[in-house]
């Protein structure tokens, strides 16, 4: 019962609250950029397989070789930013180019880059 009670004041304290910071997380949300990456390897590449009675199955794979290649971005709220493609597993040489080749270009004073803690985010 007494939890009931206060149902309506957690409502009205909530709804102020909301009403008070709105103006504010819509302008922040605008300024964030969230980093990441993901990549994918040849050896992934499935080489056995089926074919018909009395043929080879045939297969290749991408780049002719086994290799890495890496996809790395930033999402805002509005938009991605800075999409790059590398062929080559991510390093803190090839991420620091992507930063001041590519996404520094798209960051406005007072914008916020939010990463991950992987290892090579963390270079001078």
């Amino acid at each position: 019962m007494a939890s009931e009670q206060h149902r309506p004041e957690i409502a009205r304290a909530r709804s102020l609250w909301l009403e008070r910071r709105k103006p504010f997380f819509d302008k922040a949300l605008a300024r964030l950029t969230f980093i990441d990456e993901t990549s994918t390897n040849t050896k992934l590449t499935k080489r056995s397989g089926w074919s018909p009675k009395g043929h080879r199955y045939r297969s290749h794979a991408p780049f002719g070789s086994w290799k890495t290649q890496t996809f790395i971005a930033g999402l805002r709220s509005h938009s991605m930013v800075a999409p790059w493609i590398v062929n080559a597993p991510m390093n803190a040489e090839i991420f620091e180019t992507w930063i001041e080749t590519q996404l520094v270009p798209t960051l406005s004073k007072g914008d916020v880059v939010i990463a991950d803690n992987v290892r090579f985010h963390k270079s001078e």
